[in-house]
C-alpha cells in the first residue's frame, strides 16, 4: 500500500520533542563569523580577555534555555569586568510573555559562568545592578579574581560539556534515597519530589499533556517554535541555536525526512500538532515521578537564583544515570499556570521536571553560539 506524505508524517514521532525549556548543552557547532567584521569582534574580544577567560564564557554559553533560544548578551568593561544582560530579539512572547523562562534562562548561563570559573581558578564575583530589570543590558556584574590557591576542577568543566536532556527512554524504576537527596535536598523546601503513582504525580502527569496540547493548538505559539526549530543541516550551522532532529531525538528515516523536506510551514500543520500530542502522552507515563522546583517568589533576582538552582541540579544527573525533561507548558498555559502551586503546595514553580533513569546516555549535540556571538567589547 502506498504511504502518504500525512501519514508519513504523523509515523515520525517527534512532534512533541520540541519542548519549551530544551536543556541540552552540547557540542558547539556555531560558526565563528564568516564575514570580516564578525571575525574582527571575536578578536578583540579575544585579544583582551585571553583564552582561559573566553573558556569560561563558553562553558557558560553550554546553559539550558527555552527553545535553546540562548538569550544572553555580555559586555565586556574589562578582561575581569563584564556584565551580562538579556538579548531583546531572543525573547519568547508567545509562550513566555512575562518573561520568566528568559530569567531563569539567564540564571542558568550565571551559574555556569560560576562554574567554569572557578573549574579554571578564578572567584567570580556576581553583583545584581540596582534597578537593573531584564530590559536592561546590564543585569549582573561580574568581577573575575584568582586567589592565589584558587582551586580547580576540570571534571566540573566535563560535566557542562557532557550534559544533556534527554526526552525518551526513561525507567519508571523509583529513584533511590541517596539519588533523591543529591537532587533535591540541597534545595529544602523549594523542592517537591512526587513519586509515579501517587495522586499528585497523576495529576501533573494529566496537566503536562492537557497543557501541551493546548499550547499545540495556539498559532502564535506554534509559530514561535517554528522560528526555532533548525530542520536542513544548513540552516543549523548557520544559526547555531535552536532545536534540531538530533535534539528532539529523531533519527534514521523520520530524521532524513525531517531534514529533507520540512520547513518552518509544517509546524502548523496538523500532524505536526497531532503526533506532538501523542509523543508527550507517552512520555508522561515514562519516569520515576516528578521534580517540582520552585522560587521565593517571581521577582527578577529569586528567578536567577532558580535557574541557578536548576543548573546545579542537571550537572549531578549524568553520573547517577538519572535524566530530567523540563515539561514546562504546564507553568506556561492558562488554567494549569495557576492550579500547579495550588494542587501541589508549593509556592512559586518555576520548573517542573520529569525524572528517570536511563540505561543509554548518548553525547550532547545541541548547536551553541560562538562567545563572539553574545560577547563584545563595551
Amino acid at each position: 500500500m502506498k504511504t502518504t506524505r500525512r501519514e508519513f508524517v504523523r509515523g515520525l514521532g517527534f512532534g512533541g520533542a520540541a519542548l519549551a525549556f530544551h536543556g541540552c548543552a552540547g557540542v558547539a557547532r556555531a560558526r565563528d563569523g564568516s564575514d570580516s567584521a564578525a571575525m574582527a569582534g571575536a578578536s578583540r574580544v579575544r585579544d583582551l580577555i585571553g583564552a582561559e577567560r573566553e573558556r569560561i564564557l563558553a562553558a557558560a554559553a553550554r546553559a539550558p534555555s527555552t527553545h535553546n533560544s540562548q538569550p544572553w548578551r555580555v559586555r565586556v568593561l574589562a578582561p575581569d569586568e563584564w556584565t551580562i544582560g538579556a538579548d531583546p530579539a531572543r525573547r519568547l512572547p508567545a509562550v513566555d510573555p512575562m518573561d520568566r523562562e528568559l530569567a531563569l534562562s539567564l540564571g542558568a548561563f550565571i551559574e555556569f559562568l560560576a562554574t567554569g570559573a572557578a573549574a579554571l581558578g578564578f572567584d567570580a564575583h556576581l553583583e545584581a545592578r540596582p534597578g537593573a530589570t531584564l530590559a536592561g543590558a546590564d543585569l549582573v556584574r561580574v568581577r573575575l579574581s584568582r586567589p592565589p590557591s584558587g582551586a580547580r576542577g576540570a571534571e566540573q568543566l566535563d560535566r557542562i560539556a557532557r550534559r544533556r536532556t534527554l526526552r525518551k527512554g526513561y525507567s519508571s524504576a523509583p529513584l533511590s534515597k541517596d539519588d533523591l537527596a543529591a537532587l533535591s535536598g540541597p534545595l529544602g523546601d523549594r523542592a517537591l519530589w512526587l513519586p509515579r503513582g501517587t495522586k499528585r504525580a497523576d495529576w501533573l502527569a494529566d496537566a503536562a499533556v492537557q497543557s501541551f496540547q493546548r499550547q499545540t493548538g495556539r498559532d502564535a505559539a506554534q509559530q514561535e517554535l517554528a522560528r526555532w526549530i533548525r530542520f536542513s543541516d544548513a540552516e543549523a550551522s548557520m544559526a547555531a541555536d535552536g532545536l534540531t532532529p538530533d535534539t528532539m531525538e529523531v533519527s534514521g528515516l523520520a530524521g532524513f525526512y525531517m531534514r529533507h523536506f520540512m520547513d518552518a510551514g509544517s509546524v502548523g500543520g496538523k500532524s505536526f500538532r497531532d503526533r506532538g500530542v501523542d509523543a508527550v502522552r507517552e512520555q508522561a507515563r515514562e519516569g520515576g515521578g516528578w521534580l517540582v522546583l520552585g522560587a521565593q517568589d517571581e521577582t527578577t533576582g529569586s528567578l536567577l537564583d532558580a535557574g541557578r538552582a536548576f543548573a546545579r541540579m542537571t550537572l549531578l544527573l549524568r553520573d547517577r544515570r538519572l535524566a530530567a525533561h523540563p515539561m514546562s507548558q504546564v507553568l506556561e498555559e492558562d488554567p494549569w499556570r495557576a492550579k500547579v502551586g495550588r494542587e501541589l503546595g508549593l509556592g512559586s514553580p518555576q520548573f517542573v521536571l520529569r525524572v528517570g533513569y536511563v540505561e543509554r546516555y548518548p553525547e550532547p549535540v545541541s548547536l551553541r553560539r560562538s562567545v563572539s556571538a553574545f560577547a563584545s567589547l563595551a
